[in-house]
Formats: structure tokens, sequence, C-alpha cells
């Protein structure tokens, strides 16, 4: 336990802080009332534990349904269209995401970037400056004011 008063750690079952001599079992008691009871803290959790079986419970009739429903429409189609013709619109589907996935890894083979912007080094080029972010925009050496600098100028001249 830690003392509320000067904050130096304590053992649970000194009476005294042994910094600041404050009376700490009346504390400990204290905020031994503010904690839940183990009844109320049981409660709670299995409250929290049937909150989380219910979400889990829903999710999972959820998932059926659209199993279920796509497996209704998918025997549909078989009876509307046949066999093959589902066989061939999934290969027609897999290249048309094969070849949509060579595009997206070879995008950047057709957008110029030069011409977008040319003071701009592309992407995969080397030439990029490494910018020291450290230091003012105009680093000039500094030079205290001086507070005789211009004072000979006031003195009478014979």
């Amino acid at each position: 336990m830690y003392c509320p008063n000067c904050g130096t750690s304590n053992q649970a079952e000194q009476n005294y802080c042994r910094a600041c001599g404050l009376k700490l079992d009346e504390i400990s008691r204290n905020v031994a009332e503010q904690f839940p009871s183990a009844e109320y803290a049981s409660i709670a959790n299995r409250i929290r534990k049937f909150e989380v079986s219910g979400v889990f419970s829903l999710a999972t009739a959820v998932i059926i349904a659209f199993a279920m429903l796509a497996a209704k429409a998918f025997q549909y189609k078989v009876i509307l269209f046949g066999p093959d013709v589902l066989f061939y619109v999934a290969i027609g589907a897999l290249l048309l995401f094969a070849l949509f996935s060579v595009f997206c890894f070879n995008y950047k083979e057709f957008v110029n970037f030069d011409k977008l912007n040319p003071r701009l080094p592309s992407p995969d080029s080397s030439e990029v400056e490494k910018v020291t972010t450290n230091k003012f925009i105009e680093d000039r050496v500094f030079e205290p004011a001086s507070v005789v600098e211009h004072t000979t100028e006031l003195l009478r001249r014979k």
C-alpha cells in the first residue's frame, strides 16, 4: 500500500507509514470498503460471461443463416443453369481476380511519376535526399548583441 500523504510504499500489515508516520490502518479499512464484495464480483463476472456467450451464439446463428441462404441459392442455380455453367463462372472469376492482382502488383509501372511532378523523385529511385530536421531554416552563426556597439557615436568630437 502507498501512503496517501507522502507516497512511500508500505507493507499491508503496517499500521503507520515508515516515512511520515500517518496512521494507515484506518485508511486501508476505508479503501477496503470501497472494493466490491466477493459475491458482487462473482455475479458481475458471471453476467459478463453470459453476455459474451450471447454475442458468440448470435454470431454463430447469423453465420449458419447465411450459409443456409447461400446453399439454397447454389441449389437453385444448379437446377436452373446446370453444374457446368457454375464451374465455368468460377473459372472466369478466378482468372479475373488473378489478372486484377497482377495489375495491382504492377501498378507503379503504369504510373509515370516524372510527368506528375518532376521535382519529386519517384518512390523507387535512389535519389531521395536526406533532410535533417533538427536545424532552423536559416542556420546563421549566433552573434550576441554588444551593449557598447554604437555608443561611441554619441560622444562629442572636438
